[in-house]
């Protein structure tokens, strides 16, 4: 490993899986109420905790007391920095704090709740340095932590380590109890042991990945309106009915207004009513000039329906890529376009696939599932053959996993040869797909807080009030 560049910059989320459930019984002598705010409902606001805390009366000793009252100060002044709780990382002031805080109490108190609660926390603030410390140091008061374990198997896939991964991995699946029902984890062991040369079909199913793709079979899909044979780009986005009146509509409509009728679109809509045809067929009267088709396909509800939302686009793109004429660029519902496209392509008129890259992805995210764009040529035939068969797989086998949509994608680029993958271009995320919703890039995305205040509600209703004002 080196300076750990890769894992510093993994996005928050990550870092609160497993840190979010803290451990921490000693706490029961402090007031019920005060601990429910800190423990459960990761109350942050520390100023006004840290007072009642100080204040409160316990029965331990002298040292104990300010031990325990020392780890829940950081624990609240950490919960500042959930995915969803400000915009970016804690100041280095308070990082500096909480770090002071959990040693002074881990000096206090022999104690193994505050060893791994202080590595919980340590992590969660992204001071990767002192976890690897902490952890290095009690190896063996650690092994059957599963929090601590999981931590460091991240921390080693996202430094590429896969041989430390891998003895990890074998911890973690000596007891059945240091794992049980974590999908995470299991996402992260299985995507360890294919990059180790295996071919796991427990959990999600690789065997896929060593055989040819079969011939997809295209009855499912069901052509409403027939794409137009124009040459121009055409954005293909897929979705429910719920998504396709809260989202998918906004994105045309943004589509529309950044880069007028030189891109058109394509709606492929999940078990579609015939009042979602004549809404799309109207919307695109308001569009003119817009050329918007129309395809579904049915299936029955089934467990993790989102994921099969989310994973069955790409399936259907290896469908699409022969009936449309000309590029897709695949984008999430949830997405509002920002600039013209043309502005983008020129730089990559070469390469056949187009993809986003950020140098804090997982090796299950190596290809983001939020922009992918092809010319649909030969490579990208062979290519999306592979993630779409990948897919099907898994789906029809009940394997509906979380990030299957993204394991697909950055898995089956195993599949083309060196000279193959040299026809793909990558641009950086942020400019092609931001969360932060910055001017510079193509286009807007949101992630767990679709409806929270900000640049990227403000710019949907303008698109709403402008398009489809309300009498």
């Amino acid at each position: 490993m080196n300076n750990y560049a890769r894992t510093r910059a993994l996005h928050q989320f990550y870092r609160d899986v497993f840190t979010r459930t803290i451990s921490l019984p000693e706490a029961d002598v402090l007031p019920a109420h005060l601990v429910v705010e800190i423990l459960n409902y990761a109350n942050a606001d520390f100023e006004s905790l840290e007072a009642k805390l100080w204040d409160a009366e316990t029965d331990l000793d002298t040292d104990n007391d300010r031990a325990l009252k020392l780890m829940m100060c950081a624990i609240a002044l950490a919960n500042g920095a959930f995915d969803g709780r400000s915009d970016g990382p804690l100041a280095p002031e308070k990082v500096a704090l909480i770090t002071r805080q959990v040693v002074e109490a881990m000096q206090l108190s022999d104690n193994v709740n505050y060893l791994v609660a202080s590595i919980q926390l340590l992590f969660r603030v992204n001071e990767i340095d002192s976890v690897l410390f902490l952890i290095s140091n009690n190896l063996s008061t650690l092994s059957e932590t599963p929090s601590v374990l999981k931590i460091l198997l991240l921390i080693c896939l996202m430094e590429e380590d896969y041989n430390q991964a891998h003895v990890v991995i074998q911890q973690l699946t000596s007891n059945a109890d240091l794992i049980g029902e974590d999908r995470m984890t299991l996402v992260m062991v299985v995507c360890c042991i294919y990059k180790l040369g295996g071919h796991p079909d427990s959990f999600i199913d690789f065997r896929s990945l060593a055989e040819p793709a079969p011939k997809l079979d295209a009855s499912r899909y069901e052509w409403l309106i027939a794409p137009e044979d124009n040459g121009k780009t055409t954005v293909l986005v897929a979705c429910d009915k719920g998504y396709y009146y809260e989202h998918a509509v906004a994105l045309l409509l943004s589509i529309y207004e950044t880069n007028g009728t030189a891109l058109n679109v394509h709606v492929h809509i999940y078990n579609c009513e015939a009042e979602m045809i004549s809404h799309l067929k109207s919307l695109g009267e308001k569009l003119p000039g817009l050329s918007i088709s129309l395809s579904s396909e049915y299936f029955a509800a089934v467990k993790a329906v989102n994921v099969h939302y989310a994973c069955r686009r790409f399936v259907f793109l290896s469908h699409a890529i022969e009936k449309i004429a000309g590029p897709i660029m695949v984008l999430d519902a949830d997405c509002l376009v920002r600039k013209p496209w043309a502005d983008v392509k020129t730089r990559y008129q070469d390469n056949e696939l187009i993809f986003s890259h950020h140098a804090g992805l997982p090796l299950w995210e190596q290809i983001p599932a939020g922009f992918v764009f092809t010319r649909g040529g030969e490579i990208s035939q062979k290519y999306f053959a592979a993630v779409g068969h990948f897919i099907d797989v898994n789906l029809t086998c009940d394997k509906a996993e979380w990030f299957l949509d993204q394991i697909a994608l950055s898995f089956a680029v195993d599949l083309l040869s060196p000279v193959e993958q040299m026809a793909i271009g990558r641009e950086p995320t942020e400019e092609l797909i931001d969360i932060r919703h910055s001017d510079a890039a193509f286009s807007w995305v949101v992630t767990t807080k679709k409806n929270v205040a900000g640049p990227y509600q403000d710019y949907k209703h303008q698109l709403h009030s402008k398009y489809l004002p309300v009498a």
